[in-house]
């Protein structure tokens, strides 16, 4: 940031004017926090994108709201719900069918299937199968999935990458804002 220096005599006007060289520049500041928040936003969002499964990206929406002078949230939410039915029985005479409706910005940031964060392994809904190396369902028309073919998610944090993408950049940007501008 390009250093400012303020002066004044020690009369009455004097020390007005610089009340409102002051006051002025406090006000500059704020819109340069600003500038900053919402470019570190947009760095954000373009990385919680690209985390996103391909297909997914179409079920997620990554936004930023900007909140008080300085200050925002980015904001992830799902577009729509994916519908999901199986069957809890691998054989097809016993037929006990569930149904959940699915964030998708849940199964991103967490995961689901065979393979979660740190090794953990994870089912879809319930830890019923954790810790079999391969399990099957079938789905409402009665056709059989396999978890390790077709129906686990590795968790790719999109919110969290967002995160870390933002930290790593927030000293740069401040650099590139405050001193093209300040």
């Amino acid at each position: 940031m390009v250093n400012r220096i303020f002066s004044s005599d020690l009369s009455t006007e004097g020390l007005n004017r610089l009340i409102g060289q002051l006051n002025a520049y406090g006000d500059e500041l704020d819109i340069l926090a600003d500038e900053m928040v919402q470019k570190l936003a947009e760095i954000g969002i373009a990385v919680a994108e690209y985390s996103v499964y391909g297909d997914w990206r179409e079920c997620i929406e990554f936004k930023y709201e900007p909140m008080n002078l300085g200050e925002g949230e980015l904001i992830g939410s799902d577009i729509t719900l994916i519908h999901r039915i199986w069957y809890t029985s691998d054989h097809p005479s016993i037929r006990n069918q569930r149904e959940a409706y699915v964030s998708p910005l849940w199964m991103s940031e967490y995961g689901a299937g065979p393979y979660a964060a740190e090794g953990h392994r994870g089912t879809f809904p319930a830890q019923r199968n954790a810790f079999k190396s391969e399990w099957f369902w079938y789905d409402a028309s009665g056709n059989r999935h396999s978890s390790e073919e077709d129906y686990h998610m590795v968790a790719t944090q999109p919110m969290y990458r967002a995160l870390v993408a933002m930290m790593e950049k927030a000293t740069e940007v401040a650099k590139e804002v405050f001193s093209t501008n300040g």
